[in-house]
This record gives C-alpha cells, structure tokens and sequence, in this order.
C-alpha cells in the first residue's frame, strides 16, 4: 500500500483554510501546518477588516464547515462605504445590509477570521513554527526567487477605542463600515471592527522606509504632527479621525507588491497560494478572496488526484491549480494596481470611482451592464461627480467664511 503523501503548509489565513479543506475532505496525506502565531492575539497588527465574497471566501467557508462560526461574527452592516473628497463631501455612499443575500460581501475581523481557522485546525495536531504568506523566502527562492517589491505607498494607523464615548461626531461619521477620503495624491480611511472601534488610516506616496524614518526620528507625537501637516487643508473633521486616535498605538505600514503578472515555472515539490503568489496593496478588498478561493481549487484537485478512478497525480493536481490561478490572480492583480493608480492619481476620488465602473462593467456578462462603462456614460458620471465636488468645495468656502 502507497505511503500518504507528506505535504507541508505555511499558514496565515490562506494555509489555514487549505489545512482545513483537506482534513473536511479526508484525503490521506500527512499534513504538517507551519503557523507563525500561536493564537489570534499574538501580534498586534493583525490588520483590520475583510469582506469576503459568496463564490471565493464565503463559498471556502462553507466548505471548511465554519459557516456557523463565521455567522456569529459576520456584519452585513459593516457593507456601509462612504467615498469622500477632502472636503468631506460624500460623492457616494452605499448602505449596509440587515441580513443575509446572495450578493452581500458580510464584514469580519481578520482577526476573528484568523480565531476561527486557528480552532477549526487544533484538533489536526498543527506546528506553530514560523511563517509569512507573503514573504515566503524559501519556498519562493525555489520557484524563480522573486521578492516583493516596494509599491511605492506608505502610512500610518491609529486605533479610536472606544468611538460613541470619547468622540461621537466621528463615530456618526464612520458609520457602520468604511469612510474613504482621497485627494491630492493622499488618502485617509476610517474603518469600523466588529468590537465598535475605529481603525484610521493615513496613506500615501513617498521613498521607501520613509514612514518608519520618520517614526524613528520623531517619535509618535511628533509623527502625528508631521501626518497632520500633509492634510492641512482637508475638512478638519476628517483629520479627526486621527486626533482622535490612541496616540500609543501608533504604527506605520510599507506596503510591498508583486508584479502584475507573476508566475514560475513549474516544480515538482513546492506552489504558493494566497499573498505567496499574488501579493498585491489593500486597494481592491480582493486579497482574502483570492486567497481562499486558491484553497477551494487545490484541495479539490489534491481529492482528485487520490480518487482511484482518475489518473490524475498529486504533482499533475498542484500544475493544473497554478494553470487555473495564474490568469486569476493577473486580473486581481491587475485590478489592484488600477485602485491603487488611481485612488493616488490626480482628479481622485473621481477618477479611482469611474475606474471602478469601468472594472465592474466589464466583468459583467450582461450587455446592459456593460453599457455603463462605455465612454459616454462614464463621462457623464465623471461630470456628475465633478460638479457634486465643485459645490462641496464651494459649501466649504463659505462655511469656512462665517
């Protein structure tokens, strides 16, 4: 009788997911589980929230047998987004769902989500050795050796702990989701977590290890003023989001990336999935989704390739998953660097919400969907758009006056 095939995993949410697919699924391998934190609260920079989506991370979740879990902490309502200029004028502004459907995208906790994985995969004996999806040397070095590069952004986080109490003209504000200010090649976002704290966010353009220079140099008072001085001119009451934050938990984040496009030749032994693979900025909320739908696909092949009645191999099941990921994670990719393009270009916000437009349009299958993002209604959004911020801006003036 064959040996079970040994096969290694270094988790984050990505492996985590894979991990607990292929115990569900009852293939007879012997799996060891590499696992950088020892529990959900071992670091303190977990990130901040996800919206999975229902074909990727919600349909990965089904399949783990983790949906009751995930229920108990999914918020329909955290949907809410507010895109604004630096005026504070709301160009658009979606509402959150009350309860379930099958188009909403439900908010969680990356931390939470990480919680649920992390239990779901105790009882499979794991390690709780090292590891980094996206800065995963070794295996990478294997495959063509490619690191992540600098994506040309930087920023800073702050935490409002406790909103309704200590601040409650930001809490109103935020809402139950997000609220996106961007202008002059800059942006600030506020973020709802499921414990009803607000996580704020300042990014922007600059020279690699600039964020973690000034910090260094300056100090967490002194950076918050140098932040400051970036959004002088911005509606003081979106630079609230950051006075208002727990100056002690101060944090800068470099954001790295890899090409768009990003692939290697096939090894027998080794594949990346989840940020290893794609790793891309946080512009497009598609990074998870990605992720766990690369787990649904190769556990599924890995199943296959140990059903007597198909000659699929083991090696032949990891080639034809990065055959099918590849061209996934290009148009994730892709994507993403359009965001980040233009959420950083010069007529944002505007121009970051028409480019959206035109991506969703043309994923569309529908012919009627797809005549949004022809050129003349885009120009006809964008001129909408624009005057709404022409009156934000002249509101403003006047508001400023009296």
């Amino acid at each position: 009788m064959a040996s079970s095939p040994k096969i290694a995993i270094i988790a984050g949410p990505a492996g985590l997911t894979l991990a607990r697919l292929l115990y569900v699924s009852e293939v007879k391998v012997d799996l060891t589980l590499y696992e950088r934190d020892a529990s959900p609260t071992s670091r303190l920079d977990q990130g901040g929230t996800l919206d999975l989506h229902a074909d990727t991370g919600l349909a990965a979740l089904r399949k783990c047998g983790l949906w009751d879990s995930f229920s108990k902490y999914a918020r329909y309502e955290g949907e809410e987004l507010i895109i604004a200029d630096k005026n504070a004028t709301e160009l658009v502004h979606v509402r959150g769902g009350k309860k379930a459907g099958p188009y909403d995208r439900p908010e969680i906790d990356r931390q939470r989500l990480k919680e649920i994985l992390l239990e779901s995969v105790r009882e499979m004996g794991t390690a709780s050795e090292g590891g980094d999806g996206g800065w995963d040397v070794e295996v990478r070095r294997r495959l063509n050796g490619l690191e992540p590069a600098y994506s040309g952004v930087s920023g800073y986080e702050l935490e409002i702990v406790k909103p309704a109490k200590t601040c409650p003209h930001v809490d109103k504000m935020v809402g139950r989701g997000s609220y996106f200010g961007s202008s002059d090649r800059k942006c600030l976002n506020a973020q709802r977590m499921g414990d009803d704290s607000i996580k704020a966010r300042s990014w922007y353009l600059c020279p690699e290890g600039e964020a973690k220079e000034t910090l260094d140099k300056y100090g967490k008072k002194g950076t918050l003023e140098k932040i400051l001085e970036r959004y002088v001119d911005w509606a003081p009451e979106m630079t609230e989001f950051l006075r208002q934050g727990d100056l002690e938990g101060l944090k800068q984040w470099t954001l790295y990336e890899l090409p768009v496009g990003y692939k290697w030749e096939h090894k027998k032994g080794s594949t990346l999935i989840g940020d290893a693979a794609s790793l891309a900025t946080p512009f497009s909320g598609e990074g998870v989704n990605k992720a766990m739908k690369d787990c649904l696909e190769l556990a599924e092949l890995v199943e296959k390739s140990q059903d007597p009645n198909d000659d699929l191999t083991l090696d032949q099941a990891v080639l034809r998953y990065e055959q099918l990921m590849f061209p996934r994670a290009e148009k994730y990719q892709a994507k993403t660097m359009n965001n980040k393009q233009n959420v950083f270009g010069p007529d944002a916000p505007i121009g970051f919400m028409t480019g959206m437009l035109k991506t969703v349009t043309s994923d569309s299958q529908s012919i009627l969907v797809k005549l949004l993002g022809t050129a003349p209604v885009v120009a006809a959004v964008y001129s909408y758009f624009w005057i709404r911020q022409q009156i934000g801006w002249a509101v403003r003036r006047l508001w400023r006056r009296t």
